[in-house]
């Protein structure tokens, strides 16, 4: 603090020269002229610093009783007004650019989003500019609670959100929704029936009467577990049945390729692009008709001018790479055709089964002009019970 104050009234370096020097030091204890950093220089010389307002009386010595006064160095004071004076277009500018970089700190101009596994930065994105959170906003006029209960209104799989501005920086955190289990209501009348057809291996009976056994071929909707229970000294009694019905069932699925694909091939050299983005507004550098059309592959890049971390700045640039390309009709590799319609169809074996196993496989291939189609055909042991509620039947 010391120093700034120095600085805002403004030093001066002086050298004293002559017989006795020591004669100026005693002037100015003599006025209350405050000195100090003296060092000698030489054997009749020395050095002290005093403020810029006493230096005219100092300078009243000069000359007198053999002593030289020399002035070394003034700075601050009138020095700094007179360079700002000099340099008013620099200041003003700087002046202009705090003015803006401050209220440009009140709008958004970035979004970062976390937390979000199956749904998409886009779809977020999308809803949040709904809501009034986009590039641009006025995020002092942005109710946090607001934004939070419109999009658990708009995106039910959001379980919940919250909504941080550091700022020109908006941070959104999302926690999807976890599917909830499902609940046995045995208050219910069900049945177990088969949801595919198959051959049973294993019958676990939990409650309700079997109606099938080990070795029994079922086919699709029998009745595998009854709700209807029998009863010697009463009548029927009603209940939820529930189960787990092994079979081994079986499958034949196909898949298919064209033998023939249009592949690109590009026409020259990529050309890049430049334009400015500022605030909402896109100005292009550069037009060119010829890249419009559809045979063109483009790519484009967004950055925003930004201070560390802390400021993003309402300025960036897009860069953009057009591809010119030409499609050329070629026929495909039969053999990477076949192995990739071969992973296509064992993961759709294992959606269909579930948690079940498979027991065996085989592929079988065939073509013509025009298609490749490959056939998997599966043994598999999967659970084929499910419940099936008696309402049904009565509605």
């Amino acid at each position: 603090m010391e120093k700034l104050y120095d600085l805002a009234r403004g030093t001066v370096r002086l050298e004293i020269s002559g017989a006795e020097p020591e004669q100026i030091l005693n002037f100015c204890a003599q006025n209350g002229v405050e000195f100090w950093d003296t060092s000698p220089k030489a054997d009749f010389s020395v050095q002290i610093t005093i403020h810029a307002a006493d230096y005219p009386l100092v300078q009243s010595q000069n000359g007198k009783n053999g002593i030289e006064l020399r002035l070394i160095a003034a700075k601050g004071g009138k020095n700094i007004t007179a360079s700002m004076k000099r340099r008013l277009v620099l200041c003003i500018g700087i002046g202009v650019c705090i003015v803006l970089l401050a209220v440009s700190s009140l709008f958004v101009w970035r979004i970062d989003i976390s937390g979000n596994d199956t749904i998409s930065d886009g779809v977020i994105l999308r809803a949040l500019s709904e809501c009034g959170v986009d590039n641009g906003a006025f995020w002092p006029a942005l109710s946090s609670d607001e934004v939070r209960s419109d999009m658990l209104m708009k995106l039910p799989d959001i379980a919940w959100l919250s909504l941080n501005v550091h700022n020109s920086c908006a941070e959104v955190v999302i926690h999807e929704r976890i599917a909830k289990p499902d609940i046995v209501n045995e208050a219910e009348y069900a049945d177990v029936k088969a949801a595919k057809s198959g051959y049973i291996t294993k019958l676990s009976v939990l409650e309700g009467k079997a109606l099938v056994s080990v070795g029994d071929t079922v086919s699709k909707g029998d009745t595998l577990i009854s709700g209807t229970m029998d009863s010697e000294t009463a009548d029927e009694r009603q209940v939820h049945a529930m189960g787990n019905v092994q079979a081994r069932t079986w499958y034949e699925i196909n898949a298919q390729t064209p033998m023939y694909e249009s592949v690109k091939t590009e026409k020259g050299h990529s050309k890049t692009s430049l334009s400015l983005v500022f605030g909402k507004n896109l100005i292009k550098f550069s037009t060119d008709s010829r890249n419009n059309s559809a045979s063109c592959a483009k790519i484009n890049k967004l950055r925003y001018a930004a201070l560390g971390k802390t400021f993003t700045l309402p300025v960036g640039i897009i860069k953009q790479e057009t591809t010119e390309f030409t499609l050329q009709k070629q026929r495909i590799d039969e053999n990477a055709a076949t192995q990739r319609l071969k992973q296509n169809l064992l993961s759709e074996l294992k959606r269909r089964i579930g948690d079940g196993s498979v027991s065996q496989t085989s592929f079988s291939v065939s073509k013509t002009d025009e298609l490749l189609t490959v056939t998997l055909r599966a043994e598999c042991i999967e659970n084929i019970g499910v419940e099936y509620d008696r309402k049904n039947d009565r509605s």
